[in-house]
């Protein structure tokens, strides 16, 4: 599935099966693949909303080995949750926290 003319994201190299199951059923969902990025301890598929509550609870009874993780985000990289397997990720971005405001 293209998005605004662009060529899907090639997930050939994804060798893990169950992260391309999450991603595969992300984009089941209307999830959009942005990119597919080399980080230090992974290949990471980063996608373009958030991981769902119903998505990730099927993953956790699917597969309950799975790595979970969860990053508060940098100044410079947003706050984001997923999974990692053998070399292999699925980064879903999450929303910044709002600086409560004392009154």
């Amino acid at each position: 599935m293209s998005w605004r003319g662009e060529a899907p994201v090639d997930l050939s190299p994804v060798g893990s099966p169950a992260i391309r199951w999450v991603i595969d059923q992300a984009v089941e969902g209307g999830k959009r693949v942005v990119s597919l990025a080399q980080w230090s301890k992974a290949l990471v598929a980063h996608m373009e909303r958030g991981l769902t509550a119903e998505l990730k609870t099927e993953v956790t009874a699917r597969f309950p080995n799975l790595a979970y993780y969860t990053e508060a985000g940098t100044p410079h990289n947003e706050p984001d949750e997923g999974y990692v397997e053998n070399g292999f990720a699925v980064s879903f971005p999450r929303p910044r926290p709002t600086p409560s405001s004392k009154e």
